[in-house]
């Protein structure tokens, strides 16, 4: 553990034993109290851990009870032990926040002054700034050199101590020598003095001139806060107006729309009616329709039949004449070929008649 550290532990322990012997003392103010009103005590402490100092505190009631003519605390080990249980167990006070508001106005000063006493502590204990830091070590190089002048003092009274026989000039020279090094030493001491106060005066002076500078960006920002407020409600006067102008405009807006709505609603009440009148004509119609459709399919059934009928005819009469036609044609073809073939046998055998007179 470094040094840093162990300070800081130190000076916990320290606060610790402070805030405890503050608790310590609010309890002594108020056992006395307590004590009076044994009942209540049991009532808030039953139940919770420190109901084990109920039964020595009834033990104690009891023994002042036989003893007539007795109302002070007998000074034994059962009343030291209470106490002690009290004092140990200082949060106890916390259950009874209202004697600790009726407390005495001596006893409210001596919490006061000893709550004075811890503040100033911690902050005795807990200060760490710059100028203390550099006061502490200008105090300590002080220190130093008055301890080495000390010694050096010692040395030198050792010294004429033990040279006495040298001579009265020497003695003198080393009087002339201490005084020449207290005042060396006051002129330090004046020194570091001046040091001090002029470090003090320079932070001062730098304060002042943060606090100008504050002030005067604290100025510069109250002017800009002003610049934009009158902004902001020039801008809030010309959106009021917008909104005046827009919201007359939408009230015309809306006067127009209801009147076409109304236009609307009067030119739809005559298209529904219109349409009611056109769909009873159209169920007319249909129903007109129906009646012809019926007529219309019993008339193409017989037109069917008649036309189906006629055209089975028409067209086995045109089967008839096509086959006599090729009948025809057929035959025609074959008596052609056939007098064809005639002719050529008649001009073969002529050939050939001729072809045999000639061999005679």
């Amino acid at each position: 553990m470094d040094k840093t550290a162990e300070r800081l532990v130190r000076l916990e322990g320290v606060e610790r034993m402070l805030q405890m012997s503050m608790e310590r003392i609010k309890i002594a103010m108020i056992i006395p109290k307590l004590l009076e009103n044994p009942e209540e005590l049991k009532r808030v402490l039953k139940g919770t851990r420190y109901e084990e100092v109920l039964e020595p505190i009834d033990n104690m009631i009891q023994y002042l009870g036989k003893q007539t003519g007795r109302s002070k605390l007998p000074h034994d080990h059962t009343t030291m032990r209470i106490v002690d249980f009290f004092l140990v167990n200082h949060r106890i006070h916390r259950f009874f926040p209202h004697l600790m508001r009726s407390l005495e106005d001596r006893d409210r000063q001596l919490l006061a002054a000893f709550h004075f006493l811890l503040e100033s502590a911690h902050m005795h204990l807990h200060r760490s700034s710059r100028s203390e830091i550099t006061k502490e070590r200008k105090l300590h190089a002080i220190y130093h050199q008055n301890v080495d002048i000390q010694k050096k003092i010692k040395e030198l009274k050792a010294s004429l101590a033990f040279q006495k026989v040298i001579g009265k000039w020497k003695t003198a020279a080393k009087g002339i020598y201490l005084m020449k090094v207290e005042e060396d030493l006051a002129n330090k001491k004046w020194q570091n003095n001046v040091a001090i106060q002029n470090e003090i005066e320079k932070c001062n002076r730098t304060m002042r001139i943060y606090h100008k500078g504050s002030l005067d960006r604290q100025k510069e920002l109250e002017e800009e806060l002003n610049a934009a407020r009158e902004a902001y409600e020039k801008m809030t006067h010309k959106h009021l107006r917008e909104e005046m102008e827009l919201r007359s405009e939408k009230n015309k807006l809306l006067l127009q729309l209801q009147s076409i709505l109304k236009k609307y609603d009067v030119s739809l009440g005559e298209k529904m009616r219109e349409n009611i009148e056109q769909e009873d004509q159209y169920l007319e119609a249909k129903k007109a329709l129906d009646e012809f459709m019926v007529l219309y399919r019993q008339e193409e059934r017989v037109y069917k039949a008649v036309v189906v009928k006629r055209e089975e005819e028409e067209r086995r009469v045109q089967q008839q004449k096509l086959v006599i036609f090729m009948m025809n044609r057929a035959a025609a073809k074959i008596q052609k070929y056939w007098r064809k073939w005639k002719k050529e046998q008649r001009k073969k055998n002529k050939r050939m008649a001729k072809k045999g007179k000639k061999g005679k």
